[in-house]
């Protein structure tokens, strides 16, 4: 017999999504993750800042109104208080003069309002960057297989004073990829349920403090009061398939510091060794899906196993900067981006107030190579520090401290690999995928992470209900009937 019916390894927002949507299917999954915290690469953290500890994200991670699935999956496991979120009218302000905010017609029109009527945009810019939306609704949001960004604003014939200004740090910002090779389908997805929608869908959804308080903990408490096990600190080195039973076995390496896994929810959660379920979300980034995987030897599966290492990924930065208290910084705004500089900052958000200094993140996507490969840590900060002071006109800050994620997100690329949330159940069943790279028609995102873990909850659920009814049958066929004596 398994030790559980279903376990769920990975406490990110792809394995807590369906961690919640097992609890609510009337499941009691057990959730691991090897880190001392639940979030995944969206949580917060504490730095060290003008020599004062701050409460930060390990990096900016973006929310909008289009994210339904989030928004409802935060709302879900809030606190009675409500989420610890903020929701602001979208408007894009850059250093350089360009605004877009939305007019006050009603939707679709606010938008395209807001459009038509950009400042600092030439009249030629505006009416190209409108032709362009309306040309993507024509065709229902399709473009040609395999088309990169930047072939699609060549053949929409868009100015390269707008690429540069508009389109440039826009595909960055939802793409983590360069146009040159950013896959176009999945940015027409993107201007599909945001710019294509309304300006609700485009609202910026923040939060008050940090993402450790919108989804993580909210969410392991409310798992935690209808049932669920949450056990921190447990690494899973293998996963393996007894053929005969059906089980799925989980190694697992013994608790670095037992006490504090115990202590975290209850005392059996610190122990290593094994753990059997009858099914297992993997609820992992890819390459370490794959680790897990390639360690529990497959065999003829093993093919299909190793798409999961043809991801190719990309750095992000955030650099977090504190200035006194009394230094007004806008809630956020587009950098203007100068490579021959080392200027390599593209958004700058103010994340508010902390030990009577002023915090703001400064986000550095899809050029995270380029600024790595600078010799000098400490001048790179520097420099993005010199970029935020000379384009805002504001004071050096008091200090300045880079949060680096080699591997924070894929290449969103028309070639990346399509694989859903069951690419291997029918090799290998009972075992389900989770994460931002198994929802293809999203980029790297947390609404993707959200929405693939609460598909594969959904098929591992109704897979449990087959089981279950398989097994009432069984006991059904197996009871004596009272016949003559």
């Amino acid at each position: 017999m398994p030790d559980h019916d279903v376990i769920v390894i990975g406490a990110g927002w792809a394995g807590l999504s369906a961690a919640v949507r097992l609890t609510e299917q009337g499941h009691r999954p057990v959730l691991l993750d090897a880190a001392p915290q639940p979030g995944g690469r969206a949580r917060g953290l504490t730095i060290e800042l003008a020599g004062l500890r701050c409460q930060v994200d390990n990096g900016q991670h973006l929310i909008i109104g289009a994210y339904t699935e989030t928004l409802a999956l935060i709302a879900r496991v809030a606190a009675p208080s409500g989420p610890a979120i903020r929701r602001a009218a979208m408007r894009l302000d850059a250093v350089d003069g360009m605004r877009i905010h939305p007019s006050s017609a009603p939707p679709p029109f606010d938008l395209r309002g807001g459009l038509l009527r950009a400042q600092g945009l030439s009249g030629r810019e505006r009416w190209a960057l409108t032709r362009a939306l309306a040309g993507l609704r024509w065709h229902g949001w399709h473009v040609p297989a395999r088309q990169t960004v930047a072939e699609w604003l060549v053949e929409f014939r868009q100015p390269s004073s707008l690429v540069d200004r508009f389109w440039l740090p826009l595909c960055i910002a939802t793409m983590n990829t360069p146009p040159e090779a950013a896959c176009a389908q999945t940015f027409a997805n993107v201007l599909r349920d945001s710019l294509g929608a309304s300006a609700e869908a485009c609202e910026f959804v923040l939060p008050t403090r940090t993402l450790d308080e919108v989804l993580p903990q909210p969410a392991c408490d409310w798992l935690l009061a209808r049932g669920a096990t949450l056990m921190l600190r447990q690494t899973v080195r293998a996963l393996r398939r007894d053929p005969a039973s059906g089980l799925w076995h989980l190694e697992r390496e013994p608790a670095a510091d037992a006490a504090q896994a115990a202590a975290h929810i209850a005392a059996n959660t610190a122990a290593g060794g094994g753990l059997r379920a009858r099914h297992v979300i993997l609820a992992l980034p890819p390459a370490n899906a794959l680790r897990v995987l390639s360690a529990g030897g497959h065999g003829e599966p093993a093919q299909r196993i190793a798409r999961l290492g043809e991801f190719d990924h990309e750095p992000i930065v955030t650099v977090y900067m504190a200035w006194p208290a009394d230094v007004r910084l806008p809630a956020w705004i587009m950098l203007s981006e100068q490579p021959a500089t080392r200027y390599f900052g593209q958004w700058l958000f103010d994340r508010g107030e902390q030990q009577a200094m002023r915090i703001g993140a400064v986000v550095v996507s899809a050029r995270g190579r380029a600024w790595l490969a600078q010799d000098d840590a400490e001048e790179r900060v520097l420099t993005i520090a010199r970029q935020v002071s000379t384009q805002l006109e504001l004071p050096m800050p008091l200090d300045a401290r880079a949060i680096v994620d080699k591997r924070a997100t894929f290449r969103c690329t028309p070639d990346r690999p399509r694989l859903h949330v069951d690419a291997l159940a029918g090799a290998l069943p009972g075992l389900w995928l989770a994460g931002d790279h198994l929802w293809p028609d999203y980029p790297a995102t947390l609404e993707a992470a959200v929405r693939s873990g609460r598909l594969a909850a959904s098929v591992c659920a109704a897979a449990l209900r087959r089981h279950a009814s398989l097994r009432d049958d069984q006991r059904s066929t197996a009871e004596p009937v009272d016949g003559p004596r």
